[in-house]
């Protein structure tokens, strides 16, 4: 529950849609029920593909023996054949039901690829928060979830905060989180009272649509929506043995259903579901996870003997920052017959082929990546490379299918500064740039709604973005910054939240600039801006925020230190907590050399006197410049800067409109100030 109430948060679409289907189910469940209807044909079992992702620093924590101990204690209870029902007192088993639901492990992934439906991935986080959704996304050092349609997605992971799992009910989350998490203690076999595989058993009937038996509120007004289980004012704990259990919700015998699998007892505790969960979960089958019961995820592939197959390019991504470069691809092998030898050829632009002959030892089912000879582009512009492998072990490949990859690709030399980009061109990206959209889903994008400057801007609209965490990158073209005394990039941008921006530990929208030395393998973050820092209007906007020609900031990342540094790869990142739109304007990046009276004094107020306008300047820029206060004759405060270390080449103040006379400029560091005087004619 408080994982759908911090979904439901952000996408508050979501939680209109799930409102109006609680009354739905509830509605189906009764007419399913008055006419004793069962899934498919009576007596019939059905079967659900189920992929196991384990997500460990050490994935091999977990055996393949403890997933299938797993999947034997999930079918055994959802069979109503667990042994301990024996566990269920005289009263409550006219109740007891064998809801006939199996889970069969996949024999293909989402690809149509051989699988074991067991998905181990390395991650370096050490343990996942139950809101934290980088569990279930490859590119944040989670598991991508098979496709929800055809897959029963389970996680195995290390939990924070002592949770044993967490599950999503049909259509309250993302299709790209819809599934169940559980921790890996909870499989079979493991010490502790819940090490029993019970875990997974509790959080499926929640994947079914079935609430917790006490309804998840303190009380006798909480419902779970079932008939035959008695009311209940909070979950049980431990592993009650009274023959009768009662509460202030149910008083007298026969007392409470402690037994329940959607209770809160003890594994060896947990034994049965009664008759209406088993019609609820038929009837969620039937109307909310429809195509799992058409699924071919538990079918075997047709496979074959020798099959080598393509699976993906991992070099180049996007674009190259070299006009030589060498491919890597994914090799997998997808036959039975352990690959040795391949050939591989690589063509630019339908060009010359170049042939990388691959050796090595490639089980089956096993995947490898291998580097080709390097290629060379024929110039600046898009490009599109081809692979294509044959000659597995020096025979012919039975399946050609999948031998073949192409991707496109840019390449172009490095810009010196000064660079500008206003977005004014249709043309989005920019020419130059690139975005990186890991999970293929709403990124950023030019928009003529709102704009600084001119007609355009570009915005990511995280007010409509439902994948919470995701992060999308929008490129600048490589930079060479080869002189000059500072350099900076400055930009502007307008953002909003649709949260109470004074709403304490809510996860903020998220702005970064980083900056690449080796053209995007690794990145380092030069400026980070979330919640107020990057909100350009704090009172929150329940509406996608466009922004008003006064709502813009004009922000600058210092990138002196990369001054001859070679070449540079910027880039916006935007990490979406479905709060409200950001607006980026007005790039530019330029060199500052200063003046050799402002390199010898180290700062500068100019002009001085002044008739509107002056400016105040820095050499070197100093980090410990705290900000920059302007007062008047009479003491009063006129204007005011907070500086970062970000920095600026200078700082302008406006005292247009103001009178005449002597003002005084405070510039406050980090352990006193420096006063001097501004003269306004």
């Amino acid at each position: 529950m408080p994982l759908m109430e911090s979904t439901f948060k952000r996408n508050p679409t979501l939680q209109s849609a799930f409102q109006l289907q609680t009354q739905t189910i509830r509605e189906a469940f009764l007419k399913r029920k008055a006419q004793a209807q069962v899934l498919r044909v009576e007596g019939t079992t059905i079967y659900i593909p189920v992929v196991f992702h384990i997500v460990l620093q050490n994935p091999n924590q977990v055996t393949d023996a403890q997933v299938q101990a797993q999947l034997d204690r999930l079918n055994t209870d959802y069979a109503g054949l667990n042994g301990d029902s024996t566990l269920i007192p005289a009263w409550f088993k006219p109740f007891f039901s064998k809801p006939n639901i199996q889970f069969k492990l996949a024999q293909r992934n989402a690809n149509d690829e051989t699988s074991d439906g067991i998905d181990r991935v390395t991650t370096s986080i050490s343990s996942f928060t139950i809101d934290d959704n980088r569990l279930k996304y490859t590119s944040q050092g989670g598991a991508d979830a098979w496709d929800h349609n055809r897959f029963f997605n389970v996680w195995i992971t290390q939990l924070g905060n002592q949770y044993l799992g967490y599950s999503t009910f049909p259509n309250s989350s993302p299709a790209a989180e819809d599934g169940v998490a559980i921790q890996y203690t909870t499989l079979p076999g493991n010490p502790g009272v819940y090490g029993k595989g019970r875990t997974l058993t509790h959080e499926t009937g929640h994947f079914f649509y079935l609430y917790h038996i006490w309804g998840d509120e303190n009380g006798c007004a909480g419902t779970d929506f079932i008939d035959d289980t008695p009311n209940q004012g909070t979950w049980t704990s431990g592993c009650l043995r009274d023959t009768v259990h009662t509460d202030a919700c149910s008083p007298v015998a026969p007392g409470i259903m402690y037994q329940n699998f959607m209770d809160y007892t003890d594994d060896a505790c947990m034994v049965m579901f009664t008759l209406d969960q088993k019609t609820r979960m038929e009837t969620t089958i039937n109307m909310y996870r429809p195509t799992l019961l058409t699924s071919n995820g538990a079918d075997p592939v047709v496979t074959y003997n020798l099959d080598a197959a393509a699976k993906s390019i991992n070099v180049p991504l996007q674009r190259v920052c070299s006009p030589t470069f060498s491919p890597v691809i994914t090799l997998r092998n997808t036959g039975f017959t352990t690959l040795t030898a391949l050939t591989i050829k690589a063509t630019l632009d339908n060009g010359t082929v170049t042939t990388t002959n691959w050796t090595g030892s490639l089980a089956s089912l096993k995947e490898t990546n291998v580097t080709l000879t390097a290629v060379t582009v024929p110039g600046e512009g898009t490009h599109t490379l081809n692979v294509n492998i044959s000659s597995p072990n020096g025979n012919t490949d039975e399946n050609s299918a999948n031998d073949n990859l192409t991707l496109a690709f840019q390449y172009y030399q490095a810009l010196t500064p000064p660079y500008k980009e206003s977005f004014e061109s249709s043309t989005f990206p920019p020419v130059r740039w690139d975005m990186v959209n890991p999970d293929k889903n709403m990124t950023w994008e030019r928009t003529t709604a709102a704009a600084k400057t001119g007609n355009a801007s570009a915005v990511i609209r995280n007010y409509d973005y439902k994948a919470n965490g995701q992060k999308d990158y929008l490129r600048l073209p490589m930079m060479n910054i080869t002189s000059g005394d500072s350099a900076f990039m400055t930009f502007q941008v307008a953002a909003a939240a649709y949260s109470d921006t004074g709403k304490a530990n809510n996860p903020f929208d998220t702005l970064e600039v980083l900056v690449s030395k080796d053209c995007g393998a690794t990145f380092t973050s030069l400026y980070r801006k979330g919640g107020k820092d990057l909100l350009t209007v704090l009172k929150a906007d329940t509406l996608a925020y466009v922004p008003k020609s006064t709502e813009w900031r004009k922000d600058s990342v210092n990138l002196t230190p990369y001054i001859n540094a070679g070449q540079i790869l910027l880039a916006f990142v935007n990490t979406n907590e479905h709060e409200n739109n950001v607006y980026l304007d007005d790039v530019n990046v330029y060199t500052y050399t200063a003046s050799d009276i402002l390199k010898a004094k180290g700062f500068m107020i100019t002009p001085n006197p002044t008739t509107s306008r002056f400016t105040i300047q820095f050499y070197p820029y100093p980090t410990f410049v705290k900000g920059i206060n302007v007062f008047n004759s009479q003491g009063q405060q006129v204007a005011s800067q907070r500086l970062n270390a970000a920095g600026s080449s200078g700082y302008t103040f406006d005292l247009t409109g103001m009178a005449s006379g002597v003002y005084m400029v405070q510039i406050v560091l980090g352990d006193g100030v420096i006063t001097r005087k501004v003269i306004k004619q």
